[in-house]
């Protein structure tokens, strides 16, 4: 990662512009939303401007395989097949069809997504967890800190670290004390307008912003083009 660059490109000018230039470097971001409401969308939308721009990607995924993820995402116009070919976005599915978790062993995979952020630093330029609350959803409190405090002393060296939540799946002290510690706080909701669906970003705090931040961004996704910022006179017409 160049030292001069301050921002990750979303890959939208238009949402660059209202995220204040873009995700500021270094930044460890929390992006908390529902199913439905863009949550994966916009996640696929900061890979695929990060992979764009140069950086290399990281990604663990409770969600879907290897091929589900490349799939989904190019649905919406992001192909990053070639850039996980030459290497450039690692995708790591933290997933295994049929089989249940011990709630014992379950416990401990935030805290060797820690350990592997750490082992692989020099790897990486960004590091997505989707999601982090199911990864968290059996450690306690201080299992939880403990990630935090890691991914936050790996910020400081020009790393950015994404985290997925859903509302509700974590104790209300934890999401406290993560909201807290991130610098950037982003919450994702829709509502429907005259038989219409939107979507709409919160940004509650994004430190390290180059510019002006919107506090509230309606969009839709379009699958021409990923994530289509809407005029929020339309959204709250």
């Amino acid at each position: 990662m160049s030292k001069k660059q301050l921002v990750i490109s979303t890959g939208s000018e238009e949402l660059d512009s209202r995220l204040g230039g873009g995700i500021p470097i270094p930044s460890l971001l929390l992006i908390e939303g529902e199913h439905g409401t863009g949550k994966s969308v916009l996640m696929q939308q900061i890979t695929y401007g990060a992979l764009k721009s140069g950086f290399r990607v990281y990604y663990i995924t409770t969600e879907s395989t290897v091929r589900e993820f490349l799939m989904q995402a190019k649905r919406v116009s992001f192909d990053m097949t070639s850039h996980f070919l030459k290497g450039l976005l690692k995708i790591f599915p933290v997933h295994m069809e049929g089989t249940t978790w011990a709630r014992h062993i379950a416990k401990l995979l935030l805290g060797i997504v820690g350990k592997f952020m750490m082992k692989t630093l020099t790897d990486w330029d960004v590091f997505i967890v989707d999601s982090f609350s199911v990864l968290a959803v059996y450690a306690n409190t201080s299992m939880v800190l403990d990630f935090l405090t890691v991914a936050k002393n790996i910020v400081s060296q020009d790393k950015v670290v994404i985290l997925a939540v859903h509302p509700g799946a974590l104790d209300s002290d934890i999401m406290i004390r993560a909201r807290s510690v991130c610098d950037g706080y982003i919450r994702l909701r829709a509502f429907e307008i005259g038989g219409m669906l939107i979507k709409a970003m919160e940004v509650i705090k994004l430190r390290g912003a180059l510019g002006p931040v919107d506090s509230v961004i309606a969009f839709d996704v379009d699958p021409a083009f990923g994530i289509k910022v809407l005029p929020l006179s339309l959204a709250r017409a």
